[in-house]
C-alpha cells in the first residue's frame, strides 16, 4: 500500500477513533513518534523497569553481571591465588617440600574445578570475574570478611525478572502503542497529561476516584524453545575394523613362545591394504584427484556427535609356561613383545602403502592378574594344567586385538565439519496491562453499609429452638 494512502486512511481512523495501519515494514523507531509520540512518552514515564528492558531489547541478553544489585571478587579465584603464593614461599630444601608440594597443587586443582562449575552450572551469580548477590543480609553477613561485597555499577533495574531476551518487531512495538493510545482514549478521553497525572482525579464514582495510570505492564505471551536438528554433512569415505584374532584352524597369531607376528596378522594386514586400495580406486574412477589415505581417531555417530576411535593394539599369551625363545621372559614380558613387534609390523606395512599413519595405543596386560612367573598382567585363561592334551583350549587365550580406522581424503570430499544444532525462541503474542490508580471514598462507603443494614434475626437461648405447642378452642356455653 502506498505510503500516501495509508497516511489519509489512518488520519480518518483517528478521527473516528479507530487504530492505525501498520506499513508492512516499518521502521525500527517509528513506533516512538506513533501519535504524536505521546504514547511512548507514557509508556516511559510508566513502565516496569522490566517492561523497559522488554521494549528496548536487542536480543543479545541480560548479562549475570546486570541482574544482581552487590558483587565481591570471586572467592574461588582469590583462593586459588593464596594457594599459589604459598607454593611460591615454599623452601626447596624443606624436608617436606615435595609433599607440600603435592598438597597446595592437590588443593588448587580441586577449587579450579570449582570455579569452572560456578560460573558454568544453570542459573549462576557468578562470571569469571565476580560473585554476585542482591541480599542485604549477605552483604552485612560479609561486611568485615577479607573480600566484602561492594556495590554493582553494572546493575540494572529490572534485569533480573527478565524471562526471555527477543527482541520485539517494529510491528508489535506500533501494536503496543496502540494498546496504549486506545486506552487513554477509553478512560481519559485522550488526554496524556491526565492519564500520567496520579494527583489529579480524572473521574469518581459514589465510591471510587479515579487518578492516572499507576503502571504499564508488558511481559511475553507463551514462550517456546525448539531445536532445528543439525544437517549432517556427508561422511567422508572410509571404514573402520575391531577384530580379535587368535591361534586356530592351523593359522598363528604368534608362533609359540615367539613375538614376531604369525600369519593371522600378516594376511590380516595385507587383506586391509587391499581394501582401502580398492576404494581409492572407485573414487579415482569418479573423477577425484589428489586422494590420500589416513588413520583416524575421531568419527560421527548417529546423533552427529564426535566420538573417538583409537587405535589400539592389545596382546595376551596363553598362562602355558614359556619355554624356546621366551623361556628367560615372563608372561607380561613377552605379551609386550608381541605389541611391540605388532605395532611395527603394521607401520611397515600401511606406511609403505602410502597411508598416513598416527600412533596407536598399546595395551599388553591382558586380564591384569598375577602370574605364576611372579609377573603381573600379559597372560590370560585359567593355570595351566600341564596336560599336552589341554593345549587346544588355551589357544584362544593367545590373541592379538586390533582396532583402526581409515578415511579417504580429496579436494572434491565434503569438508567434514558438523553444524550445531539451532535454538529457534518464540514468543507468543506480547501482553500489555495498564492499571490505573484508584482510591475509595470511605464515608460513601459506610454510609451505604448502614443504609443496607438490617435488623439480625435473634438466636434461639441455650442452643435450642423454643417449642411450639398445638392449642385447643374452648367449647363456647351460650
Amino acid at each position: 500500500m502506498k505510503k500516501e494512502i495509508l497516511v489519509e486512511l489512518n488520519r480518518n481512523r483517528e478521527i473516528m477513533g479507530l487504530g492505525v495501519l501498520l506499513e508492512q515494514e516499518a521502521n525500527p523507531d517509528d513506533y516512538k513518534k506513533y501519535d504524536g509520540g505521546e504514547p511512548y512518552k507514557l509508556f516511559q514515564l510508566k513502565a516496569t523497569p522490566t517492561s523497559k528492558l522488554y521494549m528496548d531489547s536487542t536480543g543479545e541478553g541480560t548479562t549475570v553481571s546486570q541482574k544482581y544489585k552487590y558483587r565481591r571478587k570471586h572467592p574461588f579465584l582469590i583462593k586459588i591465588e593464596a594457594y599459589k603464593l604459598k607454593l611460591e614461599e615454599l623452601d626447596p630444601n624443606s624436608n617436606s617440600y615435595d609433599k607440600r608440594v603435592v598438597s597446595l597443587n592437590k588443593k588448587i586443582n580441586s577449587f579450579k574445578e570449582k570455579y569452572k562449575t560456578s560460573i558454568t552450572k544453570d542459573k549462576s551469580r557468578a562470571d569469571k570475574e565476580y560473585m554476585y548477590t542482591s541480599s542485604t543480609d549477605s552483604v552485612k553477613k560479609m561486611r568485615r570478611e577479607d573480600n566484602p561485597y561492594e556495590e554493582n555499577p553494572e546493575y540494572m533495574e529490572g534485569a533480573g525478572k527478565v524471562k526471555i531476551d527477543i527482541p520485539l518487531t517494529p510491528n508489535e512495538k506500533f501494536a503496543l502503542m496502540e494498546k496504549i493510545r486506545a486506552y487513554v482514549k477509553k478512560y481519559y478521553g485522550g488526554d496524556y497529561g491526565a492519564a500520567s497525572e496520579t494527583k489529579k482525579i480524572s473521574k469518581k464514582s459514589s465510591t471510587t476516584r479515579y487518578y492516572g495510570i499507576l503502571s504499564i505492564k508488558l511481559k511475553p505471551g507463551k514462550i517456546e524453545i525448539t531445536k532445528t536438528k543439525a544437517e549432517q554433512p556427508e561422511p567422508l569415505p572410509g571404514f573402520e575394523e575391531a577384530i580379535e584374532l587368535t591361534d586356530g584352524g592351523g593359522m598363528s597369531v604368534f608362533p609359540n613362545n615367539e613375538w614376531e607376528v604369525g600369519d593371522q596378522i600378516k594376511d590380516w594386514a595385507k587383506e586391509t591394504v587391499n581394501v582401502v586400495n580398492q576404494m581409492k580406486s572407485e573414487f579415482t574412477e569418479k573423477g577425484y584427484k589428489d586422494i590420500t589415505i589416513e588413520m583416524t581417531d575421531t568419527k560421527f555417530d548417529d546423533s552427529g556427535k564426535v566420538v573417538k576411535i583409537p587405535y589400539t593394539i592389545a596382546t595376551s599369551a596363553s598362562r602355558i609356561p614359556n619355554g624356546g625363545k621366551a623361556k628367560d621372559l615372563t608372561l607380561l614380558e613377552l605379551s609386550e613383545k608381541r605389541a611391540e613387534s605388532t605395532k611395527n609390523y603394521l607401520n611397515q606395512v600401511f606406511s609403505s602403502a602410502g597411508i598416513k599413519m598416527i600412533e596407536p595405543i598399546v595395551s599388553a596386560k591382558a586380564d591384569g592378574k598375577p602370574n605364576k612367573d611372579g609377573s603381573t598382567g600379559g597372560g590370560s585363561g585359567p593355570e595351566w594344567t600341564g596336560k599336552d592334551a589341554d593345549r587346544p583350549s588355551y589357544e584362544q587365550y593367545k590373541y592379538c586385538k586390533i582396532a583402526v580406522a581409515f578415511k579417504l581424503s580429496s579436494p572434491g570430499f565434503e569438508s567434514e565439519v558438523l553444524s550445531e544444532p539451532e535454538t529457534v525462541t518464540t514468543v507468543g503474542e506480547w501482553n500489555l496491562s495498564l492499571k490505573r490508580m484508584s482510591k475509595g471514598r470511605p464515608w460513601k462507603t459506610l454510609i451505604s453499609t448502614i443504609l443496607d443494614w438490617k435488623l439480625p434475626k435473634s438466636k434461639p437461648k441455650n442452643g435450642r429452638r423454643p417449642r411450639k405447642f398445638n392449642t385447643i378452642a374452648c367449647p363456647s356455653f351460650d
